[in-house]
């Protein structure tokens, strides 16, 4: 049997039970951080030989969600020369500029890279690299 009490009991507590069970909350954080992109040169070595120059590991970080594009500035006419990074043989263009890397999305890469000149000349101290992102800058 059961008595008054305990009757009353179950009838008060039910309904905050039920109240507390149905609560939901929701968060939502939302942040812009910096567009950061860096691209770094690691152990750039002596050339070897007179044809290939090893740069070392090249560090690509660009957290631009909507990618970012690497490019290497040379003197003209270097035509027959190649940049070998990370295994991808990239053909340098006649004119003073070569993208190096297209990407579409945020990256960190860190590739090794060497200059095969294949009789083009050019001092090491003509060359520069650049990383620019895509889309909107924060």
């Amino acid at each position: 049997m059961i008595t008054s009490g305990a009757l009353l009991s179950v009838v008060v507590a039910g309904p905050a039970l039920a109240a507390a069970a149905s609560e939901v909350a929701t968060f939502r954080l939302t942040a812009v951080v910096k567009t950061v992109c860096r691209l770094e040169f690691n152990g750039m070595s002596a050339p070897q030989s007179t044809d290939i120059v090893e740069l070392g590991q090249l560090m690509q970080l660009c957290n631009s969600r909507s990618g970012y594009r690497v490019t290497m500035s040379h003197p003209a006419n270097m035509g027959g020369a190649t940049l070998v990074l990370g295994g991808q043989t990239i053909p340098l263009s006649n004119g003073n500029e070569t993208v190096i890397v297209d990407e579409n999305h945020a990256a960190l890469r860190v590739s090794d890279a060497e200059l095969h000149l294949n009789n083009a000349q050019a001092p090491l101290s003509s060359l520069s690299f650049r990383i620019e992102p895509k889309g909107a800058i924060f």
